[in-house]
């Protein structure tokens, strides 16, 4: 089946169909259904919203910790004690080594507030 080029008026048709279809959507009410990948992105951070605390943290004190990264000492210093276990859990590897250097490069640009505290 060879496959042929649309002429400019069923284009025009097309798009006009198009828009009634949009319209028609719109008066009853009916979504379009998101993909499998947008539902995920957005379920991921609605989750992380609502769960991850946010805990003020002396920001000298937490850039000196991250160098102890190693053991995930930061991390239980800014009270994320299962993030410090998996850091210490994972101590032989080298990840945490790296991850306290993320840690360490996320906290650095954070502005603080008067007392010298940010946000982990």
């Amino acid at each position: 089946m060879a496959k042929r080029r649309l002429t400019q008026a069923e284009v025009g048709e097309l798009v006009c169909l198009e828009q009634e279809l949009a319209a028609l959507k719109k008066e009853h009410g009916i979504q379009d259904k998101q993909g499998l990948i947008e539902r995920w992105t957005a379920r991921y951070y609605t989750f992380k919203d609502r769960h991850v605390s946010r805990n003020p943290v002396r920001r000298r004190t937490y850039l000196w910790l991250c160098l102890l990264s190693v053991f995930g000492v930061h991390q239980f210093y800014a009270r994320h004690p299962v993030r410090g276990l998996v850091y210490l859990s994972l101590c032989w590897t080298g990840l945490p080594l790296a991850f306290g250097l993320v840690d360490w490069m996320e906290a650095l640009p954070k502005q603080t507030d008067e007392e010298g505290c940010i946000l982990v």
